[in-house]
């Protein structure tokens, strides 16, 4: 069976990068005297849910190196694709953390949100409605058919 070569520097930047992005979102809370432990909660389970997603990617790695031995073995004839998706689950992680970072630190030194690649980011609004689609049920209560 091929050796698992899973790369744990990928890990640990994303995990770096997740690391700061909660210690620039407190001291922009700090400074402007708006902590809420409510949304440091929901900080610290949107990091859980970025972790679940590598441990899922590690899971696919593993499974589709498993699977493809035991299909050569079987000789079916298909094989499960092998991709590299720790690191892409972490690349996404580090650009969404990035992004982040970029937005508290705008809190920490407003000099910072007048440079030219941060105006052009989209100010993230927590206050704004979230967007839903809603499909009407024809079958509902009270519908015509």
């Amino acid at each position: 069976m091929e050796e698992l070569a899973i790369q744990w520097q990928p890990v640990a930047v994303a995990a770096v990068m997740m690391i700061l992005d909660i210690l620039t979102g407190f001291a922009g809370a700090v400074k402007c005297k708006t902590i809420e432990s409510g949304k440091m909660r929901e900080g610290l389970w949107h990091k859980a849910g970025f972790f679940g997603l590598i441990a899922l990617a590690f899971v696919y790695e593993v499974g589709s190196l498993w699977l493809n031995f035991e299909i050569a073995e079987i000789g079916i004839g298909v094989i499960v694709p092998e991709l590299p998706a720790v690191g892409a689950v972490c690349l996404f992680i580090v650009a969404t953390e990035v992004v982040s970072i970029c937005e508290n630190l705008c809190a920490l030194n407003p000099v910072i949100a007048q440079l030219p690649v941060i105006k052009n980011l989209k100010p993230h609004d927590p206050d704004a409605a979230d967007l839903t689609v809603e499909v009407e049920d024809e079958h509902a209560t009270g519908a015509q058919s």
